[in-house]
């Protein structure tokens, strides 16, 4: 007789105790100094919230980008209401839990309750999700939004419909990535055969909630602004015989294809497009450059899964091999540390792999449709730099398919013991 586990049991433990070490967690880097792009998430806000706007105001016109609007004006929202903008790490928090609950209902509708129920405890066992509330930085709202639209779009009402769309253009005037997800929703309503009016829904409402978005901003600085203002930039520091392919301000600092752009006196969209300029003129000239750095960034972008960690004081990855630079032996540390801290991402890592290879002739069914968004996303990507945090919007969907791999190969190795 095959034995059972009792996974809705499991999951209630494992819930609550995930809970309480975030809220541990949490409280210990309660009101912790930021740094990188968190610090700059903070200074932007701290500066509008100086001069009594929104984000972005006229006194960025010259900034060098504009990035994360969406997530700057809920910090900004946050020190309105509570006069600091730590609190957010409380609406982390929930997001957080918010997720697990609704990755159990994804995978639940696809694949069914076991799924589902392994599907969230494996979210939960991944190392950077314990540490995610205390990063004040847009991957966990955004992935919070997209995931909600999905399950949104995948029902047959239209307010849901209408929801789902206002929730995808929220998430891309926080991060401009919400056409991956957008497009599987497409797909999925076009196989379901909706009537027009869900392809109308979703899409007005969408429409409408970014023409908001973007006049409300036209009112303020004169340009049209519903998401970021970054990817030139993003794309500069990739296309350079200094790049590598990961995340490097030096290029654009010191680079002379691009130093000179950093000037003042251009406006953050004449920058932008003098960057994209700049950047396409230089792959044309170094096609095998550009080109060689593909491999390295796909590596380096599912290499390790501790990036929550590194929001803390001094744990940045530049920061922390700065301190080593030059010992190798504190550097096998360093790696080995990572990888055992990673163990169960990578755990989820195989199993997704394996579910793609045992099913590599039925990509194209229904159940399915969602591959195509890590599958997208990756190659989005690949074309400007990376870090290893960019990988996390769709480790929700990895997750899912890894849990449906392991419960057919852990069903079929335990058929086997039993048989004898």
């Amino acid at each position: 007789m095959r034995p059972t586990v009792k996974l809705p049991i499991l999951f209630v433990i494992t819930f609550f105790i995930w809970t309480g070490i975030q809220t541990g967690i949490l409280c210990k880097y309660w009101d912790m100094p930021n740094h990188d792009d968190a610090l700059k998430y903070e200074t932007l806000a701290q500066e509008c919230v100086n001069e009594g706007v929104w984000y972005p105001g006229i006194h960025n016109t010259n900034d060098s980008f504009i990035f994360g609007p969406a997530y700057i004006n809920l910090l900004i929202c946050i020190h309105y209401l509570f006069g600091a903008f730590f609190y957010i790490r409380f609406l982390n928090l929930a997001l957080n839990m918010l997720i697990v609950i609704e990755i159990y209902i994804l995978a639940k509708r696809l694949f069914g309750k076991e799924t589902g129920y392994l599907s969230a405890i494996f979210y939960m066992l991944i190392f950077s999700n314990f540490y995610a509330p205390i990063a004040m930085l847009t991957d966990l709202p955004f992935t919070c939004l997209l995931l909600t639209a999905i399950l949104l779009c995948t029902e047959e009402k239209i307010f849901p419909i209408i929801t789902g769309g206002i929730f995808i253009a929220l998430a891309n005037w926080m991060r401009p990535l919400a056409v991956i997800f957008l497009i599987p929703i497409i797909i999925f309503l076009i196989l379901k055969k909706r009537k027009w009016t869900y392809f109308a829904a979703l899409l007005l409402s969408l429409s409408i909630t970014v023409f908001i978005i973007g006049t409300s901003s036209k009112s303020r600085t004169g340009n049209f602004i519903y998401q970021s203002v970054s990817g030139g930039f993003n794309l500069a520091m990739s296309c350079s015989d200094n790049a590598n392919g990961l995340v490097n301000i030096d290029i654009i600092n010191y680079d002379s294809v691009y130093a000179p752009i950093d000037s003042p006196e251009y406006t953050f969209t004449e920058r932008d497009n003098l960057y994209k300029k700049n950047a396409i003129q230089w792959i044309k000239k170094n096609p095998e450059k550009y080109l060689a750095q593909l491999p390295y960034k796909l590596v380096m972008l599912y290499s390790e899964d501790t990036w929550s960690e590194r929001v803390k004081p001094n744990m940045g990855f530049s920061n922390v091999l700065a301190k080593i630079k030059g010992d190798k032996s504190a550097l096998v540390k360093l790696g080995i540390t990572v990888a055992i801290k990673s163990l169960m991402y990578y755990f989820i890592l195989f199993f997704f792999c394996y579910y793609v290879w045992m099913n590599r002739k039925k990509l194209f069914k229904e159940k399915n449709l969602l591959l195509l968004i890590p599958l997208l996303g990756t190659a989005v990507n690949l074309i400007f730099v990376i870090t290893t945090r960019y990988h996390y919007p769709y480790m929700f969907i990895i997750t899912i398919y890894a849990a449906e791999a392991f419960r057919e190969k852990s069903l079929k190795v335990i058929d086997k013991i039993f048989d004898k």
